[in-house]
């Protein structure tokens, strides 16, 4: 008899919270509905209820293993709860779900993906499910099926028949048809049955019906499951079975499910159509049994679901279509169908696919649908129709069903009745069985099974019946729960009895015990030193005496049948014991809890005891039953078993549990154990006392000699007494030891275990061994061997005894125990083939493995001596070098078995193919490679006995500082490199997420991990009030201070950026000036700061670039754009009220304020969707629209723009808002930039008259809004080489004006919008656009940029431009002012990089100065940048490279005045033309060479930004004109900041601040213009918070070139010549290239030495540099290698390599772009740079880091031999420890206290000390 403890009462605690559940108050009504006639008819036929009670439950356990989960069903509320019950307060909700009707069933189930579904012809099915798991809860109503996921995802399907119930399977979920009782009264021929099993395995399947194969008939043909009298009574997922009770032939039949072939489906299929064929088509339909009357409807959510704290909270489905598979039959009947089922947005790729997967033999189950769906709704039901017009819509409507699966016949058993229930269970030693509860006969039936060799199929046995009214499984004591006749608990393993249940706390259960005790023929000492030893027997509260419990319990362990009647009748004849308590039902079995259902009512839910606790026992226990026979191997389980849970027994430590156990295993080989004079090991707390009992005394006052002789003879003066004299120098004192006469037993040799006394002690010994090596086992071994010790003199097994001495010399005697077994008796045992009369020994084995001695295989237990297997491995492939991926497993290891020596299996400890080896790995990786596939972690090698460890270590420390590169996360873990591991763990996290979108250009984060010190004081510079906001508050301010620590470069940059305060007036008034002059006075300087004030949005835009994550649940703030200013002393307000300024002058401003706004928003805020887009819409008046247009476009430069849906889109473009338009044309086409995207097209094509049909209507669409969309055009098919695209754009850029009053005002920027889009969708194609001959787009473009007569238009345009512009008269010629700044660009952009030179001719500047009058100078400007693109190899960042470009005519007469005038020569044209030329040959190296701060490219920009920076305050500039200067100078100005993007350089940021500084009337040509320059220069050299560069890939430098197009507008609402939204394109050319190092352990950012080297080419080789990061690295496809500190006495940090050649590169992209850092590890001992000088953190750690030398002298050297072990002993003078330095392995301390046996190794190339015995600390 075993006791469980108290019996808690059990209340489901989903009734609890039923209890305070509003119900349905508040949930809309559910939707009236018509009820088709048949399925009315089914369901008033249908009188079987599922569940009878009013609520029901099902409990099972977690995932995690940890705790239940409880599904409780009330009415139409299902609560899904979880927590153990008992435990206050750790029962919580996670979803309640309430629904429009009654709950019939509700389940937990498991869906997959399947993404190989549908499989295409020849593939094969694969046994297994296939794609991601889908966790679900499965609700079912009388007409629908709700399926609710654990990712929150909802489905709903109709039910099209009645369902009597949902069985969850290892595939999805198996669905049963109620049958009508009229169908069973009157069935049908079988062949025009309709199927009773159907199946569902994703939420978006069909219901399908399912095949059985090998039916009853002995046919093999596959058919439907469409026999009535077949009722499920069981699924299983694993294996995947099912079981099913005929009621005509009453037996039970048991099939294998599995996935349906597509053979079988084709059979199937040509049975149904010869069928459908040879009858008329109605009448075939209806008597086919593959066709059924499926429903179609739509489904609405009608399941309202709450979470606990949330109430109100509703998640509804929203309709979409399901995924469908292909008719089979395109050609009969069968035409597309209309079915729906809900589910939420978030579809799985897995379901696309599917969809998408083609499939010819896909259907053989017709769907017909005669009437409406009986669901609920949307849509009115119309009255049934007749039966021919329902056949034709019949017809109409069909499609065949594929089955999904299939059922294998495997068994057939007649039974005496119908199971109520069935279960599947294991026995202790692995035995299988089935067992089916039949109630009527009061009788469980098991069946014994097991798999097929190839694990396919399943065999069944013997059958055996249990008398029993009810059963359960405990899966985790491979036991099961039984109630017997007299309604009492057992417990049961397989057919075998263990023992009663003692219950307590149970109403009727009486205190007193229970009838059965278990045979216990043992005594147990109770471990406790205020007890003396009992009896188990004594623990009995009965009178008998012992001698009827012997009696009683003499009974062995065996089959039930043959047994019972004898128990029954023992126990019945006994009248002393009471009665045991009436439990009716068991139900809710998890691990090791069960729930029993009392008599009375109530329901209590116990805990059985586990089987140990002792991790000693468990491994015993466990290689016991590896190596004895199973019979034996069951009788010692279950004895055991019933022995630690006897009631009276309480928790007990680990030598209490291993004292029992080893007394119950002696009794079982048959020892007397109360004559076994065995001792207790050592203890501190002195709990152990001998096991043979004695008589307990009175306590004397008086001292005697016998307690100095006791404290002597004690086990720990015998453990410790001789090394503490040594130490000490004394005199060795001990007690003469008196002979004692021995008691010496009996033992039993007709116990059931004496014949495998050698497998016994021989198991126990590889235990022993295995424990010898992980230091916290070590304990353990000294209980063991006492034991051990025992056998093995029993056994006259002499080295065994010679060993455990050596071991324990204190515990275990020189010549062992005596021995209880005699000689005779001994001799007759028969040793197992693999027991070897040499101990084995783990640690000599080793120590001959590193000698070089290849020894004998060592015999091990598999998932027993794991330990020792994987140092054996570890040790025998370091001293072999053998290869990992062919390790001769036999070599080294022995693998032992019962009944002798098995063939080897092959243990799989190949490397992993996701990770490939290097071809010649080193020994040192080799080891660190094959520890992490064995599994070992870092903390089970500081677990290892330190001598053991030392190989391990040092191939650890060997590999640490530079380890393979592709290598798993794991192995990292191994070397203690966490800073590797980060980098894979991000990477792998960001392929994840990811997924096919890993180049994804929006796929960029914002670093999320500040340090906190930096963290608050970023807040206390920030601006508290909201209103005072700058846009810049989201900052890495602990990055930015790190990377310039020694300037204010940082705050400078925001005063300069800040627009959102008012600015000061800082003028002083004259005495001669009035106060209202001098107020007027004070707003003009106001308009003219005003000016310089509005530009400052879009540099704002470029510095918070990607720097914030925004919170959804707010909207985005937005800093204002303040005109206003203040006057000193007293901070007067001033605003613009007094004199005129231009209307609508902030306008465009506001619009780049938004869009600044936006674009602090980083691409991979995967939260933003089209709610919050819509949410940030402006609700008021004060509100700006402008800025949310701009807002628009920003989301669309970061992606965000993909998720808004086309409804909102619809809503913002019916506004007719100009700048909305504009703002969301350009968003959308970037964010679908390259697709080719139809929709897009279609929208953008609204817009934009040529992409129109002729005849459509004309609409009224707003200039800017087409120039948005054309070059939108550009964006969507950009690098594609579309020829119709190309083709309309080319004829765009010569639009006429007209017709009438159409397209008369900005046609400049039309046009050149048209170019630019040219250019892009042809970028670089100039020389392959083979297709694109006939079009002479070269000839076109050079005819728009030279001019010429007009060509004759054709297509569209040929009738539409027959009536003239009213306004603009053009002539027959080309009006090359507005045509060829995009022709000219588009010229340079299409023939990119070609090298075309007939090309490039096209753009040399005229030679002579007649042809150079013909040319404006600002063309000039554009011919340079484009022939700069054509010639692109050929630009070099020299003088002589810019100079080349100018006309020798042009030079000699620059710079000449006076009398150096040549008479004749316009001066001022030639000045122009020079200044143009040089600033278009400047914008040519800052496009090549942007973000790479190149040197040389910088001191030539620089160079000519000093020189035209100069010209603006000399008379050149009136001989050239100030505007010429001025808009050169913008355009050197922002060509230097590209190439220095990113870098911050104190420099260009000195010039930016003086060009910003004029202001005011001295600088009339300082325009809107310029300033917005500007700061688009301060914006690229501070690009995203220092954190951004510029990439020179082909679309980025269009982008840059679009951005930065050298055509700036002269007031803030200019549009003529270049779109001002199109200045934020530079996006496309941002990415993020700096790289952050951050401490791995501390998570603050640091610094790193970084050694980057580059690429070969032509123009240099083998380029390095070094420098300190955070830095800013170049592109990476111009580089080869990056190295993190590398290897050096000086660095502090462990080196990192990223090298362009492995897979490390898509590493180093990874960290660059999430923004997280790059993680490095500092190393032990040392400072972070700019911490410390020296790095050192203390003295004591520079010389245990440099010190290489150890001092230490010998004082002695005793050497002393015993067989087998040297021994030297060391005493050290002065110190309390030596430090040796062991070939780099790093410093190991030996204590210089106590004995050291150490050798010094050598194995083959390692060279390691290796102490066999010995404390060692690291």
């Amino acid at each position: 008899m075993i006791s469980c403890g108290d019996a808690q009462e059990y209340v489901p605690f989903g009734r609890d919270y039923i209890s305070c559940h509003p119900g349905e108050v508040g949930l809309p009504p559910a939707r009236p509905t018509t009820t088709p006639p048949h399925l009315d008819l089914l369901r008033q036929l249908d009188t079987v209820s599922i569940n009878a009670s009013k609520d029901w439950w099902e409990v099972r356990q977690s995932a995690d293993d940890l705790t239940e989960e409880e599904l409780y069903v009330s009415g139409s509320t299902v609560v899904w709860s979880r927590g153990l019950a008992g435990n206050i307060g750790s029962r919580q909700i996670i979803k309640s779900m309430t629904c429009d009707s009654p709950v019939q069933h509700a389940l937990f189930a498991t869906f997959y993906t399947y993404p190989d579904q549908p499989a295409l012809l020849g593939e094969p099915i694969p046994e297994e499910p296939t794609g991601e798991s889908i966790p679900s809860i499965c609700i079912v109503e009388s007409d629908s099926l709700s399926i609710y996921t654990v990712d929150g995802e909802d489905y709903s399907l109709a039910l099209p028949f009645p369902v009597r119930k949902v069985w969850p399977v290892k595939f999805g979920v198996l669905l049963e048809r109620q049958v009508p009782g009229a169908e069973i009264a009157s069935p049908k021929p079988e062949g025009e049955r309709l199927p009773t099993f159907y199946s569902l395995m994703h939420p978006l399947d069909e219901i399908n019906p399912v095949l059985v194969v090998s039916g009853y008939s002995g046919s093999v043909r596959p058919a439907y499951m469409s026999d009535l009298n077949q009722q499920a009574v069981f699924m299983s997922e694993d294996p995947s079975i099912c079981i099913l009770y005929n009621s005509s032939s009453n037996s039970h039949t048991i099939w294998k499910v599995r996935r349906a072939k597509q053979e079988e489906n084709n059979l199937v299929l040509q049975t149904t159509v010869q069928a459908n064929l040879s009858n008329s088509p109605a009448s075939a339909m209806f008597s086919n049994p593959g066709l059924y009357l499926h429903s179609h409807s739509h489904s609405h959510s009608h399941s309202h679901l709450t979470s606990p704290g949330a109430p109100g909270n509703s998640h509804s489905p929203t309709p979409t279509s399901s995924r469908t598979r292909p008719s089979m039959f395109p050609n009969m009947w069968v035409t597309p169908k209309n079915h729906h089922q809900a589910q939420t947005p978030k579809n799985h790729m897995a379901t696309l696919s599917r969809t998408q997967s083609p499939s010819i033999f896909s259907g053989q189950h017709l769907r017909l649908t005669i009437s409406p769906s009986p669901s609920r709704s949307p849509y009115p039901r119309t009255p049934c129709t007749p039966l021919h017009s329902a056949l034709n819509e019949t017809l109409a409507e069909s499609e065949p069903l594929v089955p999904d699966l299939c059922l294998d016949h495997l068994w057939t058993d007649n039974s005496l009745g119908r199971a109520t229930k069935a279960f599947l269970t294991e026995d202790s030693v692995g035995q299988r069985y089935l067992c089916l509860m039949l109630s009527q006969a009061g009788m469980l039936r098991c069946i014994k099974y097991d798999y097929t060799n190839d694990r396919s199929s399943l065999i069944f046995g013997s059958i055996s019946s249990i008398p029993a009214k009810d059963a359960l499984p405990i899966k985790t004591l491979k036991m099961m729960i039984v109630v017997d006749g007299s309604s009492s608990l057992s417990l049961y393993t397989g057919v075998v009895h263990v023992s009663r249940i003692n219950l307590l706390g149970l109403p009727t259960f009486n205190s007193s015990l229970f009838k059965d005790f278990s045979s216990l023929n043992i005594s147990s000492r109770l471990q406790s030193p205020s007890t003396t030893p009992l009896r188990r027997s004594s623990l009995l509260t009965s009178s008998r005496p012992a001698s009827a419990l012997d009696a009683k319990f003499e009974v062995g362990l065996s089959p039930v049948i043959s047994e019972r009647s004898n128990f029954e009748g023992s126990f019945s004849e006994d009248t002393g014991l009471p009665l045991s308590s009436a439990i009716v039902a068991l139900r809710d079995p998890t691990d090791t809890r069960v729930t029993l259902e009392h008599a009375s009512g109530n329901f209590y839910r116990i805990t059985l005891p586990e089987m140990t606790s002792s991790p000693l026992v468990k491994h015993s226990l466990t290689a016991l039953k590896y190596i004895l026979p199973r019979e034996a191997a069951l009788k010692l389980v279950n004895k055991w078993y019933a022995t630690r849970n006897a009631p009276g027994s309480g928790d007990f430590s680990p030598q209490g549990e291993w004292m029992m156990f080893s007394m119950m295993l002696l009794s079982m080989i048959g020892y007397d154990t109360d004559k076994l004079a065995l001792m207790c090991p050592v203890e501190t707390s002195g709990s152990c006392s001998p096991l043979v009992a004695t008589k307990k005394f009175r306590a004397a006052e008086s001292g005697s000699d016998n307690d100095w002789e006791y404290m002597l003879s004690s086990p720990f003066h015998m453990a410790a007494g001789n090394s503490l004299s040594e130490m000490l120098g004394l005199q060795r004192v001990g007690v003469v030891q008196k002979s004692q006469e021995v008691n010496s037993g009996s033992v039993n040799t007709k116990a059931p275990l004496f014949s495998h006394l050698p497998a016994i002690l021989f198991a126990l010994h590889l235990v022993y061994e295995d424990f010898k090596l992980n230091i916290l086992h070590w304990e353990y071994c000294s209980l063991l061997v006492t034991c051990l010790d025992q056998l093995a003199s029993d056994l006259q097994a002499t080295h065994y005894l010679h060993h455990y001495w050596r071991d324990f010399p204190t515990i275990c005697p020189l010549h062992g125990p005596p021995s209880q077994v005699p000689v005779e008796e001994a001799q007759k045992l028969t040793f197992p083939a693999y027991f070897t009369m040499n101990p084995p020994h783990v640690l000599a084995h080793l120590y001959m493995i590193m000698g070089g001695i290849e020894p004998e295989p060592f015999p091990y237990i598999p998932q027993v001596c794991t330990t020792t297997k994987n140092i054996i491995l570890l040790y025998s492939v370091a001293a072999a070098d053998c290869s990992l991926q062919d390790i001769p497993l036999e070599r080294f290891l022995r693998r032992i078995s019962s009944s002798g020596q098995k063939p080897f299996v092959s243990i799989d400890v190949s490397m992993s193919p996701q990770y490939p080896l290097e071809k010649n790995p080193s020994i040192h990786e080799k080891i660190v490679l094959l520890t992490n596939q064995l599994g070992l972690t870092v903390r089970d090698i500081q677990l290892l006995a330190p001598g053991v460890s030392l190989l391990l270590m040092n191939a650890q420390h060997m590999c640490r500082t530079c380890p393979p590169q592709d290598w798993p996360a794991s192995a990292y873990h191994l070397i203690h490199r966490p800073d590797l591991v980060a980098h894979r763990e991000e990477a792998a996290k960001n392929e994840k997420e990811t997924g096919s979108r890993g180049k994804d250009p929006f796929n960029i984060k914002v670093r999320c991990h500040r340090d906190p010190d930096s963290t608050q004081e970023a807040r206390k510079v920030s601006p508290t009030s909201k209103d005072e906001e700058d846009g810049m508050e989201t900052l890495d301010m602990d990055m930015l201070a790190l990377r310039w620590r020694e300037d204010q470069r940082i705050s400078e940059v925001r005063r300069m950026l800040c627009s959102s305060r008012a600015v000061t007036i800082n003028i002083i008034q004259r005495p001669e000036v009035s106060d209202h002059e001098f107020l007027e006075e004070q707003e003009r300087h106001l308009y003219a700061l005003c000016i310089r004030t509005m530009s400052l949005p879009v540099g704002r835009g470029m510095f918070t670039l990607y720097s914030s994550a925004p919170v959804i649940t707010e909207t985005l703030p937005i800093p204002k754009l303040n005109l206003s200013g203040k006057a000193p002393p007293r901070g007067t307000t001033i605003d613009l009220s007094t004199i005129e300024v231009p209307p609508n002058m902030d306008m465009w401003p506001h619009f780049h304020n938004g869009v600044a706004a936006g674009l602090k928003i980083a691409p991979n805020c995967g939260e933003i969707d089209s709610t919050w887009i819509v949410y940030n819409k402006p609700k008021g008046s004060l509100d700006s629209p402008t800025e949310h247009a701009g807002f628009l476009m920003a989301l669309g430069l970061n992606g965000h723009l993909r998720n808004l849906a086309t409804v909102n889109m619809h809503d913002y473009l019916a506004r007719g808002h100009e700048m909305t338009c504009v703002g969301l044309l350009l968003g959308i086409s970037v964010a679908k930039r390259g697709t080719m995207d139809i929709q897009t097209t279609k929208l953008l094509s609204v817009h934009l008259e040529c992409l129109l049909p002729p005849t459509s209507t004309e609409l009224d669409v707003p200039h800017t809004v087409q120039v948005a969309a054309i070059i939108g055009v550009g964006l969507v098919y950009q690098d594609t080489a579309h020829r119709h695209m190309a083709e309309v754009l080319l004829q765009e850029i010569g639009r006429p004006p007209g017709p009438e009053m159409e397209n008369s005002n900005d046609r400049e920027s039309y046009s050149l919008a048209a170019g630019l889009a040219l250019g892009l969708v042809l970028f670089g194609r100039g020389g392959e656009a083979a297709g694109f001959t006939d079009l002479n787009i070269a000839g076109e473009l050079y005819h728009y940029i030279e001019g010429g007569h007009k060509k004759p238009l054709l297509g569209v345009h040929k009738d539409k431009y027959k009536s003239p512009s009213y306004q603009i008269k053009e002539g027959d010629c080309v009006n090359i002012d507005v045509t060829a700044p995009g022709a000219t660009l588009a010229l340079g952009m299409i023939y990119f990089r070609s090298n075309n030179k007939a090309i490039a001719e096209w753009m040399v500047a005229p030679s002579t100065p007649y042809l150079l009058d013909q040319v404006r100078p600002d063309f000039l400007l554009l011919r340079t940048i484009a022939l700069g693109l054509i010639m692109w190899d050929n630009v070099l960042p020299t003088s002589k490279w810019i100079e080349s470009h100018v006309p020798s005519t042009v030079l000699t007469h620059v710079h000449r005045g006076g009398s150096q005038s040549t008479p004749g020569i316009d001066y001022e044209s030639m000045h122009q033309a020079y200044y143009n030329i040089l600033a278009g040959a400047c914008m040519v190296i800052g496009l090549k060479f942007a973000g790479s701060a190149n040197s040389e490219a910088f001191q030539i920009l620089w160079k000519y930004t000093r020189m035209f920076t100069s010209f603006t305050k000399r008379s050149v500039a009136e001989l050239a004109g100030k505007s010429t200067i001025e808009t050169c100078l913008n355009v050197i100005l922002l060509s230097l900041s590209m190439v220095m993007a990113g870098t911050g350089d104190l420099d260009v940021l000195r010039i930016i601040r003086y060009l910003r500084s004029r202001v005011g009337p001295s600088n009339s040509t300082v325009g809107y213009g310029s300033h917005l320059t500007i700061h688009m220069a301060l914006g690229f050299l501070f690009l995203g918070g220092g954190r951004f560069s510029l990439s020179t890939s082909n679309m980025a430098i269009a982008a840059l070139l679009i951005a930065c197009f050298p055509k700036f507008p002269t007031h803030s609402n200019d549009n003529r010549y270049h779109l001002q939204a199109l200045r934020h394109l530079y996006v496309l050319a941002a990415e993020p290239r700096l790289l952050i190092p951050v401490d791995v352990d501390t998570g603050r950012l640091c610094q790193v030495h970084v050694s980057v080297r580059f690429k070969d080419t032509d123009q240099y080789r083998s380029q390095t540099f070094e420098a300190m990061a955070p830095l800013m690295l170049p592109e990476l496809s111009k580089l080869s290698q990056v190295v993190i500190e590398e290897d050096s006495a000086s660095h502090r940090y462990w080196p990192v390599w990223f090298s362009a050649h492995n897979k490390t590169w898509s590493v180093l992209e990874t960290l660059l772009r999430s923004g997280e850092g790059l993680a490095v590890k500092l190393k032990d001992g040392r400072y972070p740079y700019g911490d410390a000088p020296s790095g050192f953190q203390v003295q004591l750690a520079h010389l245990l880091t440099q010190d290489k030398s150890a001092r230490w002298t010998m004082k002695k050297f005793a050497s002393s031999k015993v067989p087998g072990l040297e021994m030297c002993q060391l005493e050290i003078l002065g110190l309390e420890s030596c430090q040796l330095d062991i070939l780099g392995l790093g410093l190991c301390q030996l204590d210089s206290l106590g004995l050291e046996i150490c050798h010094v190794i050598k194995i083959g190339q390692l060279e390691i000390l290796g102490p066999e015995i010995g404390r060692l600390t690291f």
